[in-house]
């Protein structure tokens, strides 16, 4: 940085620079060329009062003589305080001026308190969520998610229980990291992937659509590749990626529509369950042998239990808020 003028020095230590003047000069007090000149005048400040450098005492009478004294050593004394207190000062006065200008730039995420915001999506409901990074987030029936109200300078960290389908801002210097109940956490930079970890579930799944994740739980990870999925089972805490030939259908609940692809039938039901806010109740443990796929528009639950009398030999009735399913 350049050095300022010596009249804007002076001016700024004798308190008559304009603000513009006091800047520039407080920005090259914290080189280290202007740390050095700082130096340089408190010791000729030193060796001037030292010196003597003053009019001839026995042309001054006694009294003058003692208030020019204590007027000297005063003004040195506030000088060799305004000479250290710049040197410390200054540069701490940038950095937090940096600092601030940083933590404006990034809506206040360096010195705001790590407030958590939490969305829900209810059972038979589904919820979408833009946070400030502009992250998009659809969660499914039955899922949680928390949050900070302003992701920090180093990551985005959420936790998720249930479902959601990201579709994460690029940002390479802050991470993005999704934690489960089950302390896993999937780790990325910026992609579109679903991570499907309920609670009650004995597996946590993740799709990754784009992009690239790895999924860590304990001392386990493992790193995806766009059409893959990973399957973690939590009980033996083990994992297995399959690939995939249209990983868009793990998705498709985030549009409204139900999938199913070979899908056993407790899986069924507890899709459904979470998606319609409604208890299924089987009658007959052979109806648990069927499968299903199907792909359909968001359809009234009569209409749905249709379509699955039409794939499977078994039969549902609507009693008191529940399913039944039995074998026909």
């Amino acid at each position: 940085m350049k050095r300022p003028d010596e009249i804007i020095l002076r001016r700024v230590l004798n308190e008559t620079a304009t603000p513009e003047e006091a800047a520039e000069v407080a920005a090259w007090f914290a080189t280290d060329e202007g740390q050095a000149w700082l130096s340089t005048e408190f010791e000729a400040d030193a060796r001037h009062l030292e010196s003597g450098a003053m009019a001839p005492l026995s042309d001054i009478p006694g009294e003058e003589l003692l208030r020019r004294i204590e007027r000297i050593l005063a003004r040195a004394r506030r000088r060799r305080m305004l000479f250290r207190a710049a040197a410390i000062l200054i540069p701490c006065a940038l950095i937090l001026g940096l600092w601030a200008n940083l933590n404006s730039r990034l809506g206040g995420a360096l010195f705001s308190a790590d407030e958590q915001q939490t969305v829900a999506a209810a059972v038979g409901q589904r919820k979408e969520v833009i946070f400030q990074d502009g992250t998009r987030v659809f969660l499914n029936a039955g899922s949680t998610i928390a949050y900070p109200e302003r992701f920090g300078l180093s990551e985005r960290r959420v936790q998720l229980e249930g479902e959601a389908y990201f579709e994460v801002a690029h940002n390479p210097r802050r991470p993005f990291i999704v934690e489960t109940s089950d302390d896993a956490a999937v780790r990325v930079l910026g992609t579109k992937f679903d991570v499907k970890a309920y609670r009650a579930d004995p597996t946590i799944s993740v799709v990754l659509i784009s992009g690239s994740v790895e999924f860590a739980q304990g001392n386990s990870s493992y790193r995806l590749k766009p059409s893959q999925r990973l399957v973690y089972n939590k009980q033996n805490r083990t994992g297995a990626i399959l690939d995939l030939d249209n990983a868009e259908q793990a998705i498709l609940w985030s549009h409204n529509t139900i999938c199913f692809r070979d899908t056993p039938m407790r899986e069924v039901i507890t899709e459904l369950g979470r998606w319609y806010d409604v208890r299924f109740e089987v009658t007959d443990p052979a109806v648990y042998d069927c499968t299903f796929s199907l792909q359909t528009p968001n359809l009234p639950l009569r209409e749905l239990l249709s379509e699955l009398e039409n794939i499977a030999p078994i039969r549902c009735t609507l009693q008191d808020g529940r399913v039944v399913i039995s074998r026909k």
